[in-house]
């Protein structure tokens, strides 16, 4: 894919000219509209011609999360929002990413790479296969077929309908969610952290600032997960 065409929906007008600036500053991002109401967009959403959509959720008159539902052909879509509590309802519509404001850039940064690394990743699905056996995962990538014992993993990434297997080797796609994947690993080895990760329980070394410590990489913490986190850290 040779860009993305991406729509700004942002009421408020210091907090779109940031996603704006943030936006300009990736090549494969092509900015076709920055609006401030959901409604001006309806016309052009409607093309077909959007790849990706960056939207607030609390704004006057309409909520970005119910309006996003109600689109037909939904393109990927990042909330950015003050609003922590619509981080179950982002993950029930696939949204791409959910970033908390105030938006800092390596954030965004991280959201584009997830985008491009999808994209790439879909172009190439069909080379995709993975079989689950005793602890062990076979993944097919290509024409290589890998073999990965469960031990091994360290954590798990969602990409869209995609999940990451991540080594301390090597990283493998599986064209599976991470939903799906989580219910063919055993129940008590790995626990979902956050709407875009899973980690390996026996990994973990400790929370802070936000932020899970699985050996020597960092991965963020959804609120709706810390309580879970806490009982196996053992936290009161």
């Amino acid at each position: 894919m040779d860009g993305f065409n991406c729509v700004i929906i942002e009421d408020n007008f210091l907090d779109r000219l940031i996603v704006e600036a943030y936006t300009k500053q990736h090549p494969s991002l092509r900015l076709i509209a920055s609006l401030s109401n959901p409604v001006e967009s309806l016309d052009i959403l409607r093309s077909g011609k959007v790849d990706v959509l960056f939207m607030d959720i609390d704004m006057p008159g309409m909520n970005g999360m119910e309006f996003f539902r109600k689109i037909d052909n939904r393109p990927l879509c990042c909330f950015i929002t003050s609003h922590p509590e619509y981080a179950i309802q982002a993950f029930d519509v696939h949204a791409l990413d959910y970033i908390l404001k105030p938006l800092k850039k390596h954030r965004f940064d991280q959201t584009v790479q997830r985008l491009e690394e999808l994209a790439a990743i879909r172009e190439k699905a069909e080379q995709y296969d993975l079989q689950f056996e005793q602890d062990i995962l076979m993944i097919k990538e290509g024409t290589s077929m890998n073999r990965v014992a469960t031990r091994e993993i360290i954590y798990l990434e969602a990409l869209g309908n995609f999940t990451r297997v991540v080594t301390a080797e090597k990283k493998y796609t599986t064209l599976m969610n991470l939903g799906n994947f989580m219910e063919n690993l055993p129940k008590d080895k790995f626990i979902r952290i956050h709407r875009s990760y899973a980690v390996a329980v026996n990994k973990i070394r400790r929370m802070e600032d936000g932020e899970l410590n699985v050996g020597l990489i960092k991965l963020p913490i959804g609120k709706t997960y810390k309580q879970e986190i806490n009982k196996i850290l053992g936290n009161p």
